[in-house]
């Protein structure tokens, strides 16, 4: 029996995917540079750069999520659309955001393949801290919506 998986639980799913996508990413990395299974450049240089980039990459990632989810989510609060199709476009704004901020997370994992400087781990867990306050838990969404208990109730 094929049943549909509601709003909620998808954007949950997905969420979570992603998480755990980082998670697994960032203990693999930690694991292969810890014992020494990839050389990591010595380049100052690089090892810079690399800094500078991450830092505006992630700032970016942040900024630019936050904003186009906030501006979408309140075009949804004004639009009389199905309550289905609201959480449908919440849980899109929802996808940019998160995987904006994986893309961070996982340039400071490539970065510190690369180099091996502990600031890139130090950054992904800032940037995990706030990927953890996204969590699309479902009084989250109906608050964020405006919506009811009573609107999602056959959803």
């Amino acid at each position: 029996m094929n049943q549909t998986l509601s709003p909620f639980r998808q954007m949950s799913l997905s969420y979570r995917r992603l998480l755990y996508a980082k998670i697994i990413f960032w203990v693999i990395a930690l694991l292969v540079v810890g014992f020494g299974w990839v050389r990591t450049s010595n380049d100052v240089a690089l090892d810079r750069l690399l800094q500078v980039i991450a830092v505006l990459y992630s700032f970016i990632a942040v900024m630019v999520g936050l904003l186009l989810f906030r501006r979408k989510v309140e075009g949804l609060r004004t639009t009389d659309i199905p309550v289905r199709d609201k959480l449908e476009k919440y849980y899109q704004a929802g996808m940019i955001q998160w995987i904006l901020l994986t893309s961070a997370g996982f340039f400071c994992g490539a970065s510190y393949l690369l180099v091996g400087n502990w600031a890139f781990p130090v950054l992904a867990i800032a940037l995990l801290a706030i990927y953890g306050g996204l969590n699309p838990f479902k009084q989250k969404v109906l608050l964020q919506l405006r919506l009811r208990e009573t609107d999602v109730a056959g959803i």
